[in-house]
């Protein structure tokens, strides 16, 4: 004798009676019917559409990261030059260009009869022997000298001036030590002549105030902000 059938205790849409041209569902709901989330022991828990989940599409939906910098990231700007740090370069340049004026004039003294006979002064007060075709042989040495490092000493005065310009730091730190070292261009200020002598300290007081306009407080910004830009530069002109 057959057993009567036993009473299904475990409703649910897996186990709904069969009525006639019914057929039980495979493997889950049908097409077409709501979505009500992933069974048990589902990898990927979540509420149907959340981070995690594979929807209907079998392919899991893109995570949100709240605070994230990279949704925070606006295009670098060129920050915009003072006029602190143009009157600098303007300073720096001016200071150049005295050191250009006076090269030839410095020269043209020393090669003169009048510095010959003060160098064979100085050196008789010292207790040498020097003569006149000695002296004049160090004169020229000393001038070719004077040429080179003049004009190198311009290129570079100048090349700095515009890396300031540009907002590179340590140009400014060059900058501030040659000022340091021109200090020293003071001693014996008029042996090269009284024109020369005027144009040098008019050099050194050009070269110390475009110290001081590159150190102020809006230059300082400016400097700072010129790096960052550079290095926004650097990760696609963005920054954060």
């Amino acid at each position: 004798m057959s057993e009567p059938n036993q009473p299904n205790n475990n409703p649910g849409p897996w186990n709904a009676p069969q009525g006639p041209g019914q057929q039980a569902p495979q493997g889950g709901p049908q097409s077409g019917s709501p979505n009500p989330g992933p069974p048990a022991g589902h990898p990927y828990p979540g509420p149907q559409g959340g981070p995690g989940y594979a929807g209907q599409t079998g392919q899991p939906q893109g995570y949100a990261y709240p605070g994230s910098p990279y949704g925070q990231m606006v295009p670098a700007e060129e920050p915009a030059r003072p006029k602190q740090v143009n009157l600098a370069f303007w300073f720096l340049i001016a200071s150049a260009v005295l050191g250009l004026i006076s090269l030839p004039i410095a020269i043209a003294y020393m090669n003169s009869p009048e510095y010959l006979e003060y160098l064979e002064t100085v050196s008789r007060d010292l207790g040498l022997e020097v003569d006149s075709a000695s002296l004049s042989a160090a004169i020229a040495s000393s001038s070719a000298t004077s040429v080179v490092s003049g004009i190198i000493g311009l290129a570079v005065r100048v090349g700095l001036a515009f890396l300031v310009r540009a907002g590179f730091n340590w140009a400014r730190i060059v900058i501030t030590v040659f000022a340091v070292l021109s200090l020293f261009s003071l001693i014996g200020l008029f042996v090269t002549g009284p024109v020369v002598g005027v144009l040098t300290l008019a050099a050194v007081v050009a070269t110390i105030a475009a110290i001081v306009l590159l150190y102020m407080k809006p230059s300082g910004e400016y400097f700072a902000r010129k790096k960052a830009y550079r290095q926004a530069q650097k990760f696609g002109g963005y920054q954060a």
